[in-house]
């Protein structure tokens, strides 16, 4: 197998940090979508939260979830990737 130049190493790295970024950005956006339907539609949340705290909640745990599909997905790529070694 031939060398790997730092060029294709670096093009390998934007490679999964695209596809990390793409994955993440749809886990975030079904996440939001589930969440604030839960917090609108949820009898109990209608009647004891606030707009301030479904807001909040459904910022952070789309926050969290894009952080951790990025995480996970960018790991998993680059296991792949053994060529480096």
């Amino acid at each position: 197998m031939p060398p790997v130049t730092e060029e294709q190493k670096n093009q390998d790295v934007q490679d999964i940090i695209q596809d990390g970024f793409k994955g993440a950005a749809t886990t975030c956006a079904l996440t939001s979508i589930v969440v604030f339907a839960s917090t609108r539609y949820c009898p109990w949340a209608k009647a004891n939260i606030n707009y301030a705290g479904k807001t909040f909640i459904i910022s952070a745990l789309t926050a969290a979830s894009f952080a951790f599909s990025a995480e996970q997905s960018i790991v998993k790529k680059h296991r792949g990737k053994d060529r480096w070694e």
